[in-house]
């Protein structure tokens, strides 16, 4: 019944039988045991893929109350066990580590006693890849792609900086983005979202961005905008103890603002977690914390309550 309900959602046999680790032709035949058991067509094939007959949406809609209900005495009959902790694995982003990495962790100490949380920290695509690998269970990830195998609940809407070293660049209000692009700027990749909302204002503004440097490594970065080799854009959280010690001058961007969403992500397919309460307590908390932190930099847009994990 689970490989009926998956493919149902995918509504595609080939991708569905990839998320589920099975042949496809094993799980067609699944299914059609499934139709001939049951005596009805339960899906209608056509060239994007396959739908679900009026039978199909039927039996659905029982197969995941009964699923659902499967899962919930899972999830209350493991809670009985005071002895085994659930393990979580977290993925976060530098930025948020740097802010508030610390406290994320004794907040999770307090508030999920049943919980061993283990925190991977990465830059948003990677985080994004090891999620759909399966290495993590969650991310705060910043992501602009909406994709179909994955579950996002926007959380802060986060405005960029311009930073240079204070040697360079004497402090100022704000820079235009036309006088950022002109800089000799250290970005990270194309697969960087900063790098990705960097490109796609010069692109629409039709200005040339003076990428000096393309670096993988944000201490790298961070070491050539101090030295004074290069400049770059990036969160506060990033910037925060150098901003702090006088070593960097950093401003916001105009004409116009660059910004990012920080997300809640988790796979579509994701099994439900034992503690899925003290979870979203403990998140709704950490992200309320995060935004405070970044002050005038981070605008609480969204709860993870929001959406149901």
């Amino acid at each position: 019944m689970r490989y009926f309900v998956k493919v149902a959602e995918i509504g595609n046999i080939t991708r569905a039988s990839e998320r589920l680790n099975v042949a496809q032709t094993a799980l067609g035949q699944q299914i059609r045991h499934l139709e001939e058991s049951l005596g009805v067509r339960l899906f209608v094939r056509h060239s994007r893929g396959i739908s679900l007959t009026e039978a199909g949406e039927l039996l659905y809609r029982h197969a995941k109350n009964i699923l659902g209900a499967i899962e919930e005495a899972r999830r209350e009959v493991t809670a009985l066990s005071d002895s085994k902790k659930e393990a979580i694995r977290l993925g976060i982003t530098p930025s948020i580590q740097a802010l508030i990495g610390t406290k994320l962790l004794k907040v999770a100490a307090a508030k999920l006693p049943r919980v061993s949380l283990g925190i991977i920290e990465e830059l948003s695509f990677v985080l994004i890849d090891a999620l759909l690998r399966g290495e993590i269970d969650l991310a705060l990830a910043y992501e602009l792609d909406r994709r179909r195998d994955l579950m996002v609940t926007p959380l802060i809407e986060e405005e960029l900086l311009f930073v240079a070293s204070s040697e360079r660049q004497a402090r100022r209000a704000s820079i235009t983005f036309a006088e950022v692009a002109a800089t000799n700027l250290a970005l990270v990749s194309e697969r960087d979202i900063i790098w990705r909302r960097m490109h796609e204002e010069a692109r629409r503004l039709r200005i040339t961005m003076n990428v000096a440097f393309e670096v993988q490594s944000m201490p790298a970065i961070k070491a050539l905008v101090a030295r004074g080799a290069a400049t770059t854009v990036v969160p506060f959280g990033l910037m925060a103890d150098e901003i702090q010690q006088g070593l960097v001058t950093a401003c916001p961007i105009c004409e116009p603002a660059i910004k990012r969403t920080l997300y809640l992500t988790r796979p579509l397919d994701h099994k439900p977690l034992i503690n899925e309460h003290s979870l979203i307590v403990f998140l709704d908390t950490i992200v309320t914390q995060l935004a405070e932190s970044m002050g005038p930099h981070g605008t609480l847009i969204g709860k993870v309550t929001d959406t149901p994990l």
